[in-house]
């Protein structure tokens, strides 16, 4: 491997209850501190049962998904999960019919062990009466990277002159994320999202990523001679993409690379062009108020399906009166939940199941996919013509002076 390269650089190991565990994005140490940190949020939710799933069952590297069966087969203290039982429980209580007595009775309370799988064994037979909790997860506004934030924290270590020569406010929302992310990672431990940087992949996924430069081009050839595709002009495309980012990068790099933390041993050039393909292959799309562009731990690491369900973006107004699938408050803003969809109805998932959802991006060419995610989904991978919208976009990638 290159040393020089932080996308080559080899696993470390770390010491853990004075064990030595293998410093891996995958490992489910890194999993379970990165559920700690979002639960720790107010508002933060992450279902128990949800871990890393490696190799991911849609064909991925990893995935997340079930991976246990305890959620899904002992409700025994849980609340009802869906729309018609939430409601039901809101009007009247845990001790209505609908809901028997016993239904979220606490274990200890059971007795004997006869007793609760009797409960156990009633639950599971009464399906239509009791399901799996809904949302699978809720990641609160206040552990999203967005470009408020964003602002807010380089403001901070980029001197005013600097910032009156080349303003931070008028990078857009990618550039920002990136330059935030690799501060981020510079500061280690005394940032809050160490636990979300630890879980990013050592190599990005984007198909430009210097370190899969090869491997891009051997699937550019595979894709054209075993899929048919029209990948005539891939390579050209490919080169370019990667020059631009370069020359992003090192415009970062020199307007703001000196005043922000970088870790040791490490050019700033190198940590945001390591960033630079995070954004790119990981952000999600939200609303404008909070940020049209933001990095959303643990949703980013959730496959695309194209029946899958969409990440939705709270406004705090939702209630389940209005059919909404939660009773919102104000401090749920920006928040994103995820559910378990397919085809439009709702999946529970059992141990080895894999949560997957709809990225949503319509606009985007097999190319784009290629370039940005580093795949091209199935319904992508045929011949394939963009029409361009009669409106141009009102915000760019990034700026056109960098």
């Amino acid at each position: 491997y290159d040393p020089n390269n932080i996308y080559d650089k080899p696993y470390k190991y770390i010491k853990v209850n004075g064990k030595s565990v293998r410093d891996d994005p995958s490992h489910p140490i890194t999993f379970a501190m990165l559920r700690e940190a979002v639960i720790r949020r107010e508002g933060g939710f992450v279902h128990p049962d949800l871990g890393v799933l490696t190799p991911a069952p849609c064909g991925a590297a990893r995935g997340i998904g079930m991976i246990r069966d305890s959620y899904n087969k002992c409700q025994t203290r849980c609340v009802p999960g869906i729309l018609s039982q939430k409601l039901a429980q809101k009007k009247y209580g845990n001790h209505d019919e609908i809901f028997p007595p016993f239904w979220n009775a606490d274990a200890k309370d059971v007795g004997t062990k006869e007793k609760l799988l009797n409960v156990i064994h009633a639950q599971e037979a009464e399906e239509d009466r009791y399901r799996q909790e809904e949302i699978l997860m809720k990641i609160p506004l206040n552990f999203q990277m967005t470009r408020i934030l964003a602002l807010k924290t380089l403001k901070k270590v980029v001197p005013n002159e600097v910032n009156m020569r080349a303003p931070l406010q008028e990078l857009d929302d990618a550039a920002l994320l990136v330059l935030l992310l690799a501060h981020e990672r510079g500061l280690g431990r005394a940032s809050k999202f160490e636990p979300y940087i630890k879980s990013l992949p050592v190599t990005p996924s984007c198909g430009y990523a210097p370190s899969v430069r090869a491997q891009a081009l051997d699937t550019i050839t595979t894709m054209g001679v075993e899929f048919d595709m029209d990948v005539f002009g891939w390579p050209g495309e490919l080169g370019k993409a990667s020059d631009r980012a370069m020359m992003i990068a090192d415009g970062l790099a020199k307007d703001y690379g000196q005043y922000i933390e970088t870790p040791k041993g490490t050019s700033a050039f190198s940590v945001i062009q390591w960033a630079l393909c995070q954004v790119a292959s990981r952000a999600t799309a939200g609303s404008d108020r909070y940020g049209a562009l933001r990095m959303v731990p643990i949703i980013d690491m959730i496959n695309h399906d194209i029946n899958g369900g969409s990440f939705i973006e709270l406004a705090g107004n939702e209630r389940l009166e209005n059919n909404n699938i939660i009773d919102a408050t104000e401090t749920d803003r920006g928040a994103f939940v995820v559910r378990s969809i397919r085809h439009g109805r709702r999946i529970p998932l059992k141990k080895g199941q894999e949560l997957l959802a709809n990225y949503n991006v319509h606009d985007y060419s097999p190319l784009d996919w290629f370039l940005s995610l580093g795949f091209i989904p199935p319904e992508r991978m045929k011949k394939w013509h963009k029409i361009d919208g009669h409106f141009k976009k009102p915000r760019s990638f990034v700026s056109d002076d960098l």
